[in-house]
């Protein structure tokens, strides 16, 4: 059975292992921060879509500051699936509160992919807000699941959605 063939460009970044230098990483995404001028935050974008590790892609998002959020999110959204994949989880953990910087551009990016792709991350966000006893990621979970007009045959466990739902229930 031969290789997949594919640019060299490419399979370095899917690999990760184009010698990238972490500070340069890091550079970029210190200038995704809403406070610099915006040809600086859209340079950073650009540089970080054309150049992030995708096994790295979760770095885009700095724990530091919500401050760069909203364009972690851009990054990512210009990725595209499936190659942006990586950092699901992190675009989840932003639904901790839809209020925060760049959840309703995720939400609104997830609306865009079918189901079955973006169901395994928000049951896995559930699952993460149960052991956490996180009330508040349950209410919102659910509140995004509503959107996406899910219920709880969409889960492979369907506990998840049955603790998002009695959150939202009893909160709402």
């Amino acid at each position: 059975m031969s290789a997949i063939w594919m640019p060299a460009a490419w399979a370095s970044r899917i690999r990760g292992d184009d010698n990238m230098i972490r500070e340069e990483i890091k550079h970029y995404v210190n200038e995704l921060h809403w406070h610099l001028p915006e040809e600086t935050q859209q340079d950073a974008i650009n540089w970080l879509v054309a150049n992030m590790p995708l096994n790295q892609l979760a770095s885009v998002f700095p724990t530091y500051g919500k401050s760069y959020w909203q364009n972690s999110v851009k990054v990512v959204m210009e990725i595209g699936y499936p190659y942006n994949i990586a950092a699901f989880p992190n675009m989840v953990e932003l639904f901790q509160d839809l209020n925060w910087p760049g959840a309703e551009d995720a939400v609104q990016y997830f609306q865009t992919l079918e189901k079955q792709i973006v169901t395994p991350f928000l049951e896995g966000g559930g699952k993460q807000a149960m052991i956490e006893q996180d009330e508040q990621w349950l209410w919102f979970l659910y509140a995004v699941c509503e959107r996406f007009q899910m219920d709880r045959a969409d889960f492979r466990d369907g506990t998840v959605f049955d603790a998002m739902e009695e959150t939202y229930a009893r909160d709402a």
